[in-house]
């Protein structure tokens, strides 16, 4: 872990003077755009001073592989206490943290290869105010599972990897027509309602599951209050994004006019954003906001958007879909570096649309999006992305294939080698001037090492989704390096990062739980599910949010594979 600091032999009064307009200068970059559109409090030529930058390990002789990340897990545990191997729970933490991810890839004689098409499961675990800590664990009981469950045996589906046997014709029509709203949601968790945590994928179709027991509550799509009987919903992303004030839901759903518009008002395919709320029955509702067309059938994978307090923000990267196959959807998705990047920006007040577009780029997950005021008082939206640092090598063939588990599990296979274009990452800027029409970009320096290192999963503080922000939490993966993983936080205003890494231990997507009387953007605690790939046990870490000092280690009683996304919910 690299803390950087400066020794400074002036007086006491110029170093005060010094400290408080480095202070000044921060403020006024969160509050306001520089001419030179730079991201940081850093000028043109960057902050490259490395010894700011977190440092991760590079050989692999000193990691075991962490297989068992990557494997099923059975087992299923109900409200289990968790020992403290080390240190203390902070006295104020009150609330659970919800994770999902793959729990079963093989049934019978079916198996499956990829990390995003094995069966869900959903891990919780909770804090109460006496200091008791506990951890429950259950398989999503979806149709897709309980169908497992009562053939023995792992039941076709649509698939991003392999799927062995392969689905029969038979097999084929029933997941096109039977299994037309596929309910293995094992991506994301939300608080959506006050049904229970929300568990998401790639689709408009959510389920529900207790806050505490996990159990199954309801299946749903939330009801559009514009979608007409001639339109069919078809997918959603992954993640929502909360409104910095109202706390509303914000998310798309592609609508597909079946009349090509001779009874619906819409002529062709859209994003339609909605702000999604619970209403006085329990049910979610959908209030449409605007749309964004779908031009010549370029449909675009988008994960994750963003919002402001005014605006929403749909980004389409370069990654596009071509429908070729209705049940092996890797074969669909496809890079293409000639594809713009186009960002739409859309007013949540009249639903009017401003577009905005840039050079082939490629991601998947916002760290945050807010509105500031440039030195020329005009208004830009700024939209943060941990993007491909180029995308002149990305393989022309399935992406998905980085999460196959033969792949994560081949200690000899070199990522380096076959994914060049997927080791290499970069933090970049996106500014939207709302004024002029015109689109930036800044470019971060790459504030980490080893560079070929993938920097993704991104969390911040929730309380400044929407808002001007300094600091994202990240998991850091070296392929290459026997798939060492770890732990960076990024300092946005300042260009600076820290990090935590432990040989032979791999945590996941880190996740910020603010302090109830905090004042400060990153007083608070991260916490991650990490195993030990010497004895394949989980324990979940909890570290100081502003240092990364480890302050409690869990044992967990099961191993937990790897899980993609969570959400710390307060007081559950």
């Amino acid at each position: 872990m690299l803390i950087h600091s400066q020794k400074l032999s002036l007086i006491a009064f110029l170093t005060a003077l010094i400290v408080l307009s480095l202070a000044i200068s921060c403020w006024a970059q969160v509050a306001s755009a520089s001419d030179d559109i730079s991201g940081g409090t850093c000028d043109a030529s960057g902050c490259e001073v490395e010894s700011s930058y977190a440092k991760f390990s590079e050989n692999a002789d000193e990691w075991v592989m962490p297989n068992a990340l990557f494997e099923s897990c059975l087992e299923e545990v109900s409200n289990a206490d968790l020992p403290i191997v080390y240190g203390n729970v902070p006295s104020w933490l009150d609330g659970t943290l919800y994770r999902v991810g793959p729990g079963l890839y093989e049934l019978g004689q079916r198996r499956v290869n990829n990390m995003v098409d094995a069966l869900s499961k959903v891990h919780r675990w909770s804090f109460g105010k006496n200091g008791e800590a506990t951890f429950t664990s259950s398989f999503l009981k979806s149709s897709i599972y309980n169908r497992t469950r009562e053939n023995n045996e792992l039941v076709a589906i649509r698939h991003l990897g392999q799927m062995h046997p392969p689905a029969s014709t038979m097999e084929k029509l029933q997941i096109m027509f039977y299994d037309s709203l596929p309910d293995n949601n094992n991506i994301a968790a939300w608080e959506l309602g006050k049904s229970g945590v929300t568990i998401t994928a790639e689709s408009h179709v959510y389920i529900d599951v207790d806050f505490r027991s996990l159990n199954f509550q309801k299946k749903y799509s939330a009801k559009s209050d514009n979608t007409g009987m001639f339109e069919s919903e078809f997918l959603s992303a992954s993640h929502f994004w909360r409104h910095p004030s109202s706390g509303d839901s914000i998310n798309y759903k592609i609508v597909i006019p079946l009349d090509k518009g001779i009874l619906s008002k819409n002529e062709g395919p859209a994003y339609h954003l909605y702000r999604y709320k619970e209403n006085s029955e329990g049910d979610i509702d959908a209030k449409f906001v605007g749309r964004v067309p779908i031009e010549k059938g370029d449909f675009r994978v988008v994960h994750t958007l963003g919002a402001t307090e005014n605006y929403i923000v749909l980004p389409r990267f370069s990654l596009y879909v071509d429908f070729n196959d209705p049940v092996d959807i890797g074969q669909n998705i496809k890079f293409s570096s000639t594809k713009p990047v186009f960002m739409d920006v859309v007013s949540m007040k009249d639903g009017s649309r401003k577009q905005f577009t840039f050079d082939a780029h490629e991601s998947q997950h916002i760290f945050n999006s807010f509105e500031r005021y440039n030195e020329k008082n005009e208004l830009e939206i700024v939209v943060d992305y941990p993007t491909l640092d180029s995308v002149d090598n990305v393989p022309d063939k399935n992406i998905f294939e980085l999460l196959n588990i033969e792949t994560l599990t081949n200690p000899e296979f070199q990522y380096a080698e076959h994914w060049e274009a997927y080791t290499q990452f970069r933090i970049r800027r996106f500014i939207l001037n709302m004024d002029t029409g015109a689109g930036h970009i800044y470019d971060y320096p790459q504030m980490w090492s080893p560079k070929n290192l993938q920097v993704e999963f991104p969390y911040i503080n929730d309380a400044y989704r929407g808002l001007p922000y300094c600091y994202v939490y990240l998991q850091t993966w070296h392929h290459d390096t026997h798939n060492a993983m770890g732990i960076m936080k990024v300092d946005m205003c300042r260009e600076k990062s820290i990090g935590w890494q432990e040989v032979n231990k791999f945590p996941v997507e880190p996740v910020f739980a603010a302090r109830p009387d905090g004042t400060e953007e990153d007083d608070g605690i991260i916490m991650s599910p990490v195993l030990d790939s010497t004895d394949n046990s989980t324990s979940l870490y909890i570290w100081d949010a502003k240092n990364l000092e480890v302050l409690t280690i869990l044992s967990t009683p099961i191993t937990v594979p790897f899980t993609l996304h969570g959400v710390w919910i307060n007081g559950v």
